[in-house]
């Protein structure tokens, strides 16, 4: 079964990947312009998928391929959840205008016209990405990633391919920390997942209701859990709720503002938040741009 998702534009499916791609599932592979995964859906159900980009940047349409049956609601509960991590309700026009008043933001916005962040299915998700990224680099942590999502995640075989979805908290919670660390994680970052995942899956914790909070209370939440500090915390908020934040600690978001605003020199995590200010609520996603920006060059 195939639709048809009308992004609001201007809208480029492919500069997103570009940026934060990987050749192996994450659960998430793209490859020569075509997103393929399998998401779970709330009966349980776990269903594959491919999406490309038709039309143009000024008129943009996503075109998902539903590879199994499917019925009615759970054609619209797939819909819902590829509009949200596609970020395709959101609308470029009043960040453009603010980036527009100044020459740097400006000549990034044109170099990167139509950028939008991709988000991640559920904030469970987003919770044990972030947790994997703590003080590695992306590289490093998406091939952790891509282990714990082909070892713990559930897999769809479609002919000869597999897609995948990330795994479960009850699957983290039943792997052992060995099994864990055998997907590269270091012995404290699987016991923080394990633990977390355990809250999760007993229900005495719900991370997909920090969604309807305020940053402040996600980062609150959050950081009640050993091995989550405020840098994770905003991790999560900016890849995996919709809120504003800035992960002012994280070295990328740091380099990319001292290369164009600094003449190069690295600024810290408190600088940076003083000096984002100027940006208000816009100083999250003007970060993303700065960030995809220095990796063009």
């Amino acid at each position: 079964m195939k639709f048809i998702l009308k992004p609001k534009p201007p809208y480029d499916f492919t500069l997103h990947p570009k940026f934060f791609g990987f050749h192996k599932p994450v659960p998430e592979v793209y490859e020569n312009g075509v997103w393929k995964r399998a998401l779970r859906l709330e009966s349980g159900k776990v269903v594959p998928l491919r999406v490309r980009m038709l039309g143009s940047v000024d008129e943009p349409r996503l075109e998902a391929n539903v590879l199994n049956e499917v019925d009615r609601k759970e054609r619209s509960e797939i819909k819902s959840k590829l509009s949200w991590i596609f970020s395709t309700e959101s609308d470029l026009k009043e960040l453009y205008a603010f980036m527009d008043r100044d020459p740097v933001l400006r000549s990034v916005k044109h170099r990167l016209y139509g950028l939008r962040p991709f988000n991640y299915s559920t904030v469970f998700e987003g919770v044990v990405k972030s947790i994997v990224q703590q003080q590695i680099s992306l590289i490093v942590s998406m091939y952790m990633t891509s282990r714990l999502v082909e070892r713990f995640g559930d897999a769809v075989k479609v002919e000869k391919n597999y897609f995948f979805e990330f795994p479960s908290p009850s699957a983290l919670a039943n792997a052992t920390t060995n099994e864990l660390k055998a997907c590269g994680l270091s012995r404290q970052k699987a016991t923080y997942i394990k633990n977390f995942s355990e809250k999760v899956a007993k229900g005495e914790f719900n991370p997909e209701a920090l969604s309807n909070c305020s940053s402040e209370e996600i980062v609150a939440a959050l950081t009640r859990f050993k091995g989550i500090g405020r840098w994770t915390a905003e991790l999560v908020i900016v890849t995996s709720t919709g809120k504003e934040a800035l992960p002012a600690d994280d070295l990328g978001a740091r380099r990319a503002i001292s290369k164009f605003f600094l003449g190069g020199k690295l600024i810290s995590g408190d600088e940076l938040r003083k000096f984002s200010e100027k940006w208000r609520k816009f100083k999250g996603m003007v970060t993303y741009y700065l960030i995809c920006a220095e990796r063009l060059d």
